[in-house]
């Protein structure tokens, strides 16, 4: 008899370890699909706010292309005139519009940082996000470090007109070679972004 009884209130046992098990594993699973679709949210909110923000940088570099261009080839022919430097004279043989240094967005970068977005996408499509905000951050340096340097009460004095317009020259060569490249990255990466929200 207390054999009998010992043998169901061990099934008994076994039975109530069994549904504890299995609801520790229900607990468990629904917690990881849970969290799986909050990463998939973040994940996908993140990838919104990339292609939004990329697009907005991309039409902001375009926007300066043909002014730079332009920029670079009238202070060519300036330097190149044989006529006397004057500051008169730069302002009338170049049409000058200031320096139009592109202003890059990055908060969607900053918020899918803080946020570890970036570890819940595909690793080669946050890898090639990742080199355009690299990019536009060097970018970013080269105009600053410019124009630090360049617009200084001695920089600007009116007897080193030429010398300010070299100093112009060179760093536009580098903005109409930096600024191509970071468009091909957009052309590129914003597709990729785009396709990836699609699927």
């Amino acid at each position: 008899m207390s054999f009998r009884g010992g043998h169901r209130s061990f099934f008994n046992l076994l039975f109530e370890v069994a549904l504890i098990a299995v609801g520790v594993f229900l607990a468990l699973w629904a917690n990881n699909w849970h969290e799986d679709q909050e990463h998939r949210a973040q994940a996908r909110a993140a990838l919104r706010n990339f292609a939004a923000e990329m697009e907005t940088n991309r039409q902001a570099t375009q926007r300066n292309r043909a002014y730079h261009e332009a920029f670079v080839r009238e202070l060519r022919e300036f330097r190149a005139s044989k006529e006397p430097a004057s500051e008169d004279r730069l302002y009338k043989s170049v049409h000058y519009e200031g320096m139009r240094p592109v202003i890059f967005e990055h908060t969607a970068w900053d918020l899918a940082l803080a946020t570890q977005a970036l570890s819940y996408l595909d690793p080669d499509l946050a890898f090639d996000i990742s080199k355009v905000y690299t990019k536009q951050n060097a970018f970013e340096k080269l105009e600053e470090s410019f124009l630090a340097a360049a617009f200084t009460p001695s920089s600007l004095s009116s007897d080193n007109v030429k010398g300010m317009a070299a100093a112009m020259e060179l760093y536009l060569i580098d903005v109409n070679q930096q600024e191509p490249a970071i468009l091909q990255l957009y052309d590129k990466v914003i597709p990729e972004v785009k396709g990836a929200l699609s699927h």
